[in-house]
């Protein structure tokens, strides 16, 4: 491995030794990889393309030093010194003072019309072709927000490209929902999650992190900061609404009431899952998993238009490694953090010169199942989750969602990497041995002490429905039973009424015939058509008589023919015992006969001399 170092600006810094590095970060925008810029104590920013100086940005008021002093003035003191800074997505400049240029245009219209100089009409015309000349000048601008941390919590916003001689520095930004401190008097520093809309990470010495969406603001803003009188501030076309606080455990403190922790938390973008960062200190490294993105995501990616509900899920920070066990100064500093995507790991370099290496697991919800699914198991998965959902009406909500809850820790359990030189006193390894036992106690095994409970009254929940659902299957079985016997009664009562009533029916039409028969007033006509109806019916039932006579006698015959048939394939013909030994002598006799005269032939043809 070759390794190449190089002393970037060293007679500046070098001429210049009161000025401190406060934060370098590479630009996304440098298109050979090779832009720096560099955060200095005297609030500019300095960017360099491998070793040559590009720019100068002044982001900041200037220091100003006593003479015999180079010590910082009460710049310092007031928090306006910037402390770091991260670089935004790319935004089109275009697109970002439309609004400000319309309202700068219905100001200039409104003050042309009042003047009496010049024509209505003419001067529409002057602000449409300034109008137009200004948006076919910035419609292809792209500039890069630097967004910057001040120590007092006030944040500024650069808007700058690579070749920017004079960015516009914007700022204050407004914070919503406003508070006494602004969101930390000790801000350390300051990270931009790339995520729709982006997200920033605000840090403080203290350990609390402030989670916001760095928004557009809807109406241009002007600065109200009188330390800013000397820089040339924009109006700020930005806004910052916070949305949660995490406050991270610095070490592991011995009691609950202890004395406050201060020191620089440094923050780390994940570029595997872009929902955590990495938070490293002089106490070890914290890694933070932002909820809000994967809802914020899910809402933009949702067809249905719905209004966001409030981000109920909480973001939630585990400690991963500690490096402070007592209330004391004894510390094995985070110095170096390093994140390696293939394999994915992390990298830390501690204050006592250790290198500890920590495999980086991936959220498994990220992972694409690249073989699919089968059909049965769709259809195992659909009658799992209709089971599913029938418990969950009779036992209630999810109960594995219930047992994680239950099972969720309010502390966690940090990998312990203290310093090896530094020998703990035995009342400190006795304290955090106590402190070990204690959480096991309260975090473990009461945890799964009530599990168990829960199990148990889960089961038992689980064996009445059971038994009330046998119950109530034997009811049913009976109620069925029942059910289809009286369906039987009722269907042969069905019957016997339909029988009755057919024969009801052939009884009234008698009647009817032979009333309608015997009436005095009937002419001859009729009474003729009632004997020739008669007379055909008894023709009708002599044919019918007779054609049955006919098909059984029909049947007889071929039950014949098919019988003579089957005796006809099984008949053999076979001769008299007498006939077939006369037949067998007189064949012998040939035989015999044949078999001389052969002999006679050979002897007649030796004796010619054939």
């Amino acid at each position: 491995m070759d390794l190449f170092t190089s002393n970037l600006d060293g007679h500046f810094f070098t001429n210049n030794p009161h000025l401190e590095l406060r934060k370098l970060r590479w630009h996304p925008a440098s298109p050979t990889d090779s832009h720096l810029l560099a955060l200095l104590s005297d609030n500019t920013i300095r960017v360099y393309d491998n070793s040559l100086l590009r720019h100068v940005w002044q982001v900041g008021p200037i220091p100003l030093k006593t003479d015999g002093n180079l010590n910082p003035s009460t710049v310092y003191a007031l928090g306006e010194s910037a402390v770091d800074f991260d670089v935004a997505p790319a935004v089109n400049v275009a697109e970002m003072q439309m609004n400000t240029t319309n309202t700068t245009i219905n100001k200039d219209q409104t003050v042309l019309m009042n003047s009496t100089r010049l024509n209505q009409n003419t001067n529409k015309t002057i602000i449409m072709n300034e109008t137009k000349a200004n948006a076919t000048k910035n419609q292809e601008k792209i500039e890069w927000p630097i967004v910057i941390l001040r120590e007092n919590g006030n944040i500024y916003v650069l808007m700058s490209g690579l070749d920017t001689e004079r960015p516009r520095l914007q700022g204050p930004i407004t914070i919503t929902p406003s508070t006494v401190d602004n969101y930390g008097l000790d801000s350390c520093s300051i990270l931009v999650i790339p995520s729709l809309p982006p997200t920033l990470v605000i840090a403080e010495t203290n350990g609390k992190l402030h989670h916001a969406l760095f928004l557009e603001a809807e109406n241009a803003e002007d600065s109200f900061n009188e330390v800013d009188d000397s820089l040339n501030i924009h109006p700020s076309e930005w806004t910052v609404h916070v949305l949660e606080t995490v406050e991270l455990e610095l070490g592991l403190p011995k009691d609950e009431v202890n004395q406050p922790f201060f020191c620089p938390i440094h923050l780390k973008r994940d570029y595997i899952n872009e929902l955590r960062y990495f938070a490293y200190h002089n106490t070890g490294l914290h890694v933070v998993t932002v909820n809000f993105i994967g809802e914020l995501q899910r809402f933009l990616e949702n067809e249905v238009d719905s209004d966001i509900t409030t981000l109920s899920t909480p973001s939630h920070a585990e400690y991963i490694v500690c490096t402070k066990i007592d209330t004391g100064d004894n510390v094995n500093p985070v110095l170096g953090f390093v994140l390696l995507q293939m394999p994915a790991c992390i990298v830390l370099l501690l204050g006592s010169g250790q290198v500890m290496t920590l495999k980086l697991v991936i959220d498994p919800k990220l992972l694409i199942d690249a073989q699919g699914t089968s059909k049965a198991d769709m259809f195992a998965t659909e009658n799992q989750d209709i089971t599913q959902n029938q418990l969950s009406q009779v036992l209630g909500p999810s109960f594995v969602d219930h047992i994680k809850n239950m099972l969720k820790r309010s502390v966690t359990q940090p990998i312990l990497s203290l310093d090896k030189n530094a020998n703990p006193s035995p009342q400190e390894c006795y304290e955090l041995l106590t402190q070990a036992v204690e959480v096991l106690r309260s975090q473990y095994l009461k945890r799964h002490e009530l599990v168990r409970a829960e199990f148990a009254k889960r089961i038992h929940t689980i064996k009445l429905c059971r038994e009330q659902q046998k119950q109530d299957i034997k009811d049913l079985e009976k109620e069925r039973e029942t059910i289809r016997d009286k369906a039987h009664k009722l269907a042969e009562k069905f019957e016997e009424i339909s029988e009755q009533q057919e024969v009801l029916n052939k009884v009234c039409q008698d009647l009817m015939r032979q009333a309608n028969t015997c009436l005095p007033n009937n002419t001859l006509a009729e009474k003729e058509f009632a004997l020739e109806v008669e007379r055909i019916n008894k023709l009708t039932k002599n044919m019918n008589n007779s054609l049955q006579k006919c098909k059984e006698s029909i049947n007889k015959q071929c039950y014949h023919i098919a019988k003579y048939g089957e005796n006809a394939k099984k008949k053999t013909f076979e001769l008299p015992e007498t006939q077939e030994k006369t037949i067998k002598e007189i064949l012998l006799q040939m035989n015999t006969e044949i078999d001389g005269q052969i002999k006679e032939v050979k002897r007649i043809n030796k004796v010619v001399g054939i």
